[in-house]
């Protein structure tokens, strides 16, 4: 539940379009775990000459921000304007990648943890960002690297599910004494940063976090593990990284989904294969009396089907509902599964 993970709102408009209506959808909210919501686009209604200081950050106009500053009460810069979704100066011009402007805002006072309405810091944003450039800045300025947002979700959440493993490295190093605390920190779904790299399928930063030590065992409030998240997500690479990482096989989620059973659901065969080789076990049930090969067959993978009849699964075993596997098949209309379970002389009466 809850929002999703990195997607900042939409950029302010610019100043010089008047008095217009515009809603953004930036590049960030497109990259969304596929088990939760798409971040909130929300609509800006502005007004010419409003939030001048947010539109010259997000533009990474220095000229513009001295400017701004020279006209300014005292000759200071507004550092403390706000948006709609109480986002600061700062929060654009991190989310941009703008490290020289992020440098002259930190300079003239931003609060460096400020917080917008999602408690999203600048550091959670310039980590969606990915540029390691502003994240410098942000640790020089006594940025807390590992202030969680209304979620919980931390800013080494938003660096790894978006695959930027430098930004991953700088946030580890700069965590010092507490990065193994840092590194598995769980947001409100139980989820950590492995769970979400895993997600994502970026096996460099999976490589990264496993060597600095994080839980390759966490599980989530499903009581997914990374392993299961990357098999259902159809990530070889990563699994197979997992897996010589010490990810038990065996492990099920709540409803007794293992990982053959999310690797059949999802239709990947060398996921498949990388956990048989690995000790996956192909009769396991889940709570509704599924085994991997009623995914298979349900999918239409006959491939799949072959396989795990090779292996000696029950042909004809039924689920919960009394419904064995080439049922499942005949229903879905995939007639090529459907003869691999006539081949191996299972009644044509049970589809």
């Amino acid at each position: 539940g809850g929002r999703a993970r990195p997607g900042p709102p939409p950029p302010p408009p610019d100043t010089g379009l008047g008095d217009k209506v515009l809603s953004y959808v930036t590049a960030p909210l497109a990259a969304c775990c596929s088990t939760r919501a798409p971040p909130r686009a929300s609509v800006l209604l502005t007004k010419k000459g409003e939030l001048p200081v947010c539109n010259a950050s997000y533009k990474g106009d220095v000229h513009e921000l001295q400017a701004l500053a020279h006209q300014g009460p005292g000759r200071r810069l507004n550092v403390g304007e706000k948006d709609a979704d109480e986002n600061t100066p700062l929060h654009w011009a991190a989310v941009r990648g703008h490290a020289r402007a992020t440098e002259l805002l930190v300079e003239s006072g931003a609060p460096v943890n400020a917080k917008n309405k999602d408690l999203d810091t600048p550091m959670h944003w310039a980590c969606s960002g990915g540029s390691v450039d502003v994240i410098r800045v942000l640790i020089s300025a006594g940025a807390d690297l590992s202030a969680p947002n209304s979620d919980n979700t931390t800013p080494l959440h938003f660096a790894a599910a978006d695959g930027h493993a430098d930004a991953v490295r700088l946030l580890l190093a700069g965590m010092k004494g507490r990065k193994r605390e840092g590194i598995n920190a769980a947001n409100s779904d139980r989820d950590t940063p492995l769970h979400w790299v895993a997600s994502e399928g970026h096996t460099a930063v999976v490589r990264i976090l496993l060597e600095e030590g994080a839980d390759v065992n966490s599980t989530n409030k499903d009581l997914n593990t990374p392993l299961l998240v990357a098999c259902a997500e159809g990530h070889t690479e990563v699994v197979k990284l997992l897996l010589s990482s010490g990810a038990n096989v065996q492990l099920a989620n709540k409803d007794r989904w293992g990982a053959c059973h999310w690797a059949c659901a999802s239709g990947r065969q060398e996921v498949m294969k990388s956990l048989l080789l690995n000790g996956g076990n192909p009769h396991a049930k889940t709570s509704k009396g599924e085994t991997p090969l009623h995914f298979a067959a349900a999918k239409g993978d006959h491939i799949m089907c072959k396989i795990l009849g090779a292996l000696g699964v029950d042909m004809q075993v039924a689920n919960a509902d009394g419904n064995g596997p080439m049922h499942l098949a005949a229903e879905a209309g995939h007639a090529d599964a459907v003869r691999v379970f006539l081949d191996k002389g299972v009644p044509p009466d049970q589809a």
